[in-house]
């Protein structure tokens, strides 16, 4: 996911799953109820999987990146026409400006493709759901 592909593995492990679910061929009506809630779990993991895959790609509209740097560039331009008397605080208050909306720009950024860059969405929380499975005493 931080390259914004699915993971062939991942693909494969799904299909797998799908097909195990599939082979289950019930006798009764409470085995045709089991079916169909095993059936119901796998479709909202894909839908969840499916999810973080359009997210990895990043959420961000173009024309919203262009409102949003077009808006700096015109707000820190528009400074400009209050003339202060001073000229070092015109400039500190441009760079102050400047500083706080390339912030904002910046934040934007790197939430923009959660799993990928410095602010990342980690794998660690699915692996311990999967030890905890793996530990479940067995009957």
């Amino acid at each position: 996911m931080q390259l914004g592909k699915a993971s062939p593995v991942a693909n494969e492990a799904l299909n797998g799953i799908y097909s195990t679910v599939l082979k289950f061929h019930p006798a009764d009506n409470s085995g045709a109820i089991l079916l169909a809630e095993l059936l119901r779990q796998v479709d909202l993991v894909s839908e969840a999987r499916r999810a973080r895959l359009v997210t990895a790609n990043g959420i961000v509209p173009g024309i919203v990146w262009l409102v949003l740097f077009g808006g700096a560039a015109i707000t820190i331009g528009f400074t400009f026409f209050f003339g202060a008397e001073n000229l070092r605080a015109q400039s500190a208050m441009t760079g102050a400006l400047s500083v706080l909306m390339f912030a904002g720009l910046l934040t934007i950024v790197a939430i923009d493709h959660p799993f990928a860059g410095q602010v990342t969405v980690g794998p660690e929380a699915l692996i311990a759901v999967v030890d905890d499975f793996g530990a479940a005493p067995r009957h």
